[in-house]
């Protein structure tokens, strides 16, 4: 696209692009080209009928002034499981949580390393492992009696067969990633998928009716990529087909791919993930999955591997015992850390990745409880809703994260919350701001929004003509001034809420700001 293709009103967007990128680098250079496309299409509307946006990228804004948008981090709550098991370990994890019903399922791998003769190798053979929960706080680990302890393992307990194991040995455990089949007609036999596997062996399909007893595909379902890793399918119902995303290496980094596939057999070319206005990094993990609040959007979770050399400090970071020996036995494994990142799609190929981490490793404490090790800080594949410690409050979003890796006794998993829809904002200082949307068509009755403020903090909104001229009955004097924190508020103006008059007419947002965050809003009947 050349300069000959801008407007008057292209230009206006252009220079705003260039401000919000001088105020926020990250933001910038993405949200320039989104709204560079938008450009194109400004006779065009974007409608939105009434499925809930989020600020996560520069999509759906057309103008940022002392605003920008910001990353926000989940918060440490309880420790949610350990690996304190024989058939566990110091390197057990990589979960995912899945709610069906009234219950949540979680799936994860048992796996321990042993290296005291020097070399870093495994002390048993690695296991699927089953947990489940009636609110996703508190999690059991029941007697599945499905599959028996064996060798030095079953000498360690008094009946082999009091485990949660699902599925017994490699090459699945490590990279056995579940799902919940949402396609119409799907078999309730095959109610549960889950693909597990390696390059060497392909990804093998497994299915289950409960997420407990699996069945796995003679052949390999898919073949192509390093698939060492969590490699994660889900159906996705606007296109009536399964999508792929698995982990593979592009110009010697580890890096995503994605194929699909209207039957889990014949699947599409793969294609790289695209990140723009975002640098080189290797991610392990990927975690991508449609959110459940707003499925039109993709979020992802990589987890983020930095390779680093050693160095003074690095050797003196806790636990530093532990950190020697591994170093000695394998040397990455001591000096490469891993934290976790944020990024979103609305085309499932190029995402908005937030380079700045998601969640941290957190500060430098004693041995058992650093998370500055590689396998610290991976996130679980799966969002899912917990009530919050707060009585009466909304409920929040919660997810796990390892901590405690290749510590025998201290590997476990902790549950992390986040407000509904609160992984970015657009925020304002005290002394105020505003985001004005691009022109958007929507339908419902009331807007909704989800935002918060400071006591001296507020909120007004404004609904404009694609002129960028209020709309009579909506100017910002005529808003009633939002103060507090809500997840889902009525916006009032002093004629009341009903918005139903602008159905179906090109119309733009102002959100005039201090001190104050707004998360999501969306259109909705009464």
């Amino acid at each position: 696209m050349g300069a000959r293709c801008l407007t008057a009103h292209g230009s206006r967007i252009l220079k705003s692009g260039n401000a919000m990128n001088q105020r926020y680098p990250q933001v910038g250079a993405l949200s320039i080209l989104l709204v560079l496309a938008g450009v194109v299409h400004s006779a065009e509307p974007i409608d939105i009928g009434s499925r809930r946006e989020l600020f996560v990228d520069g999509y759906l804004i057309d103008k940022l002034e002392a605003a920008r948008l910001t990353l926000h981090h989940p918060q440490p709550r309880e420790v949610a499981i350990r690996f304190d098991q024989p058939w566990e370990g110091n390197t057990s994890g990589y979960p995912t949580v899945m709610r069906d019903g009234e219950m949540f399922k979680m799936i994860y791998g048992g796996h321990r390393m042993v290296w005291d003769t020097g070399k870093l190798q495994m002390s048993h053979s690695p296991v699927v492992c089953y947990a489940e929960s009636r609110d996703g706080i508190t999690w059991t680990k029941p007697h599945l009696r499905e599959f028996p302890l064996l060798g030095q393992m079953a000498k360690q307990v008094s009946d082999p067969l009091a485990n949660n194991i699902v599925w017994p040995g490699s090459p699945y455990s490590g990279t056995f990633v579940p799902f919940l089949d949402t396609r119409p007609g799907c078999p309730a036999s095959e109610k549960f998928k889950a693909v597990g596997g390696n390059s060497k062996t392909g990804l093998h399909l497994f299915t289950s009716p409960d997420a407990i007893q699996w069945t796995k595909s003679e052949e390999a379902i898919f073949k192509q990529g390093a698939l060492d890793s969590m490699n994660v399918v889900f159906f996705e119902p606007r296109d009536r087909q399964y999508v792929l995303y698995f982990r593979t290496v592009v110009e010697g980094m580890r890096s995503i791919s994605m194929a699909t596939s209207p039957d889990l057999v014949n699947w599409s070319e793969p294609v790289a993930l695209e990140y723009p206005g975002s640098p080189r990094q290797q991610m392990y993990t990927n975690g991508i999955q449609p959110y459940y609040r707003a499925p039109h959007l993709r979020f992802g979770f990589p987890t983020r591997y930095t390779a680093r050399q050693m160095t003074r400090k690095l050797r003196a970071l806790e636990p530093v015992k532990l950190r020697a020996e591994l170093t000695a036995a394998y040397a990455r494994v001591g000096s490469d850390l891993t934290d976790g990142l944020f990024m979103s799609s609305r085309d499932g190929i190029r995402f908005h990745r937030w380079d700045e981490a998601f969640l941290r490793p957190g500060p430098e404490a004693s041995a058992g409880r650093s998370n500055w090790m590689y396998g610290d800080n991976y996130q679980s594949y799966g969002l899912f809703e917990t009530a919050s410690e707060t009585s009466d409050a909304p409920n929040e979003i919660s997810m796990l994260f390892s901590e405690g890796y290749w510590r025998d006794g201290e590997s476990r998993l902790r549950r992390y919350t986040i407000r509904l829809d609160g992984f970015v904002s657009v925020q304002t200082p005290f002394s105020g701001g505003e985001v004005v949307t691009k022109p958007l068509v929507f339908s419902g009755n009331e807007l909704h929004i989800n935002f918060s403020t400071s006591a001296a903090g507020s909120v007004r909104v404004e609904i404009q003509d694609v002129n960028g001229e209020a709309i009579p009955g909506y100017a910002l004097d005529d808003c009633i001034e939002l103060i507090g924190d809500s997840v889902e508020h009525i916006v009032l103006w002093k004629a009341g809420s009903d918005v139903g008059s602008l159905v179906g007419k090109p119309i733009q947002l102002r959100f005039v700001m201090k001190d104050a965050d707004v998360y999501s809003f969306r259109f909705t009947g009464r």
